[in-house]
């Protein structure tokens, strides 16, 4: 059994270095991002196990992936408490700058991997910065959704973030967040997608923990191109 597991440890290293490189891959999902500056509006919603809405947020977010530095700005309300939370991110060609303020009062240090609102969303995941970290590695391969994939592990602070990359289009499939053990802490499942300039992007996601039940929904209702 162990010479077994051994020989397959050895096969699937050989295979991830005959692969591309993290960052290549993580080049191709970026270029499907969309191509012009836009604005996204939607909502985050928790729902508990019966499907029971325990809390609903708007979102709003300017997004412009492909300028020559990349940034983003997302505009989270509780419309019930007119809470507001707004995060710009700068990404530098030695890291991301992150802007974070509560209700107009700018708040440092910040942890993009905090959570937001308790939703079991962390920034981190709502603004993709995973796409854009240096430290990701290959895996190998696997199959999502019926489609080829290269697999990809990003660190995060108690774990890993395991990413799907379709290999035909560089569009991302699906994530798993996993603790140390190798225990799913987290899943990002793509539930749909839309089409932009010709370009595929995500427009809902559900995120759901296990430990919970339930889930966090981001549904995205309007896109349009800054003018």
């Amino acid at each position: 059994m162990k010479r077994f597991l051994l020989c397959l440890f050895i096969a699937m290293s050989i295979d991830a270095e005959e692969l591309p490189s993290a960052p290549q891959i993580l080049a191709s999902a970026r270029a499907q991002l969309p191509p012009h500056s836009v604005i996204m509006i939607g909502t985050l919603k928790e729902k508990a196990p019966n499907g029971f809405i325990k809390k609903k947020l708007t979102v709003e977010m300017k997004l412009d992936w492909n300028a020559q530095q990349p940034r983003a700005e997302y505009r989270i309300k509780n419309p019930k408490t007119d809470e507001l939370q707004t995060l710009d991110i700068l990404w530098h060609p030695g890291g991301p700058e992150f802007i974070y303020s509560e209700n107009g009062e700018k708040h440092e240090p910040f942890d993009p991997n905090s959570e937001i609102n308790g939703l079991g969303v962390t920034w981190a995941d709502l603004s993709f910065a995973f796409l854009w970290n240096p430290d990701a590695q290959t895996r190998g391969t696997d199959k999502k959704l019926g489609k080829a994939c290269y697999l990809l592990a990003v660190p995060r602070p108690t774990g890993e973030l395991l990413l799907w990359i379709e290999q035909k289009t560089g569009r991302l499939l699906g994530a798993e967040e996993r603790d140390a053990t190798g225990l799913r802490k987290k899943i990002i499942k793509v539930v749909s997608v839309k089409e932009f300039d010709g370009l595929w992007m995500i427009k809902d996601l559900d995120i759901i923990i296990p430990s919970k039940g339930g889930k966090t929904s981001l549904r995205i209702d309007e896109v349009r191109e800054v003018e």
